[in-house]
């Protein structure tokens, strides 16, 4: 599986972290630019452990991120706000995408860092040195290196149950 980048604008809205589901969620801004980017083929999902990168299966870009993640909190580090442009990543594959049927990330180092002073989470799942980033989402960045998924940034709204 190989990761590319476009040029483009990243879709509006929140990502929130809910504290007693130990799940992500993303809430479009608007509906309707949402669905300028969904083909009639459905959706699929990557996954990064539980973790789920939506897929649009007609253009394969990733949409943004969702689902359950226990280990949010990982080691505590300090990461500063990536420097990222915004922009569109595609997936290029052999298998073929079907609605609901997810396909597994590759790697097995999974790293998963955690700042308490800025909410960002990022997730490593290789040692990369020239990584591209890219906020296809907002609270939702990608790394890439050369065509690999090399890490994924989330900066969610942290919402607990009173």
């Amino acid at each position: 599986m190989k990761f590319s980048i476009q040029d483009g604008s990243s879709i509006e809205g929140v990502l929130t972290y809910d504290e007693s589901e130990y799940g992500f969620s993303f809430s479009a801004q608007n509906g309707e630019a949402l669905s300028e980017r969904l083909g009639s083929e459905g959706v699929t999902s990557l996954l990064i452990g539980t973790l789920q990168l939506e897929v649009d299966i007609e253009s394969r870009g990733v949409l943004f991120a969702w689902g359950y993640f226990p280990n949010v909190r990982g080691s505590v580090s300090k990461l500063s706000p990536p420097r990222c442009k915004s922009g569109r990543v595609f997936i290029s594959s052999e298998h073929s995408l079907e609605p609901g049927v997810s396909i597994e990330v590759p790697g097995d180092k999974r790293r998963v860092e955690y700042d308490p002073s800025t909410g960002w989470i990022a997730i490593h799942l290789k040692n990369a040195a020239d990584l591209e980033l890219v906020r296809i989402a907002n609270g939702t960045v990608l790394g890439i290196e050369n065509g690999d998924l090399a890490s994924v940034w989330l900066n969610p709204v942290f919402v607990t149950e009173e």
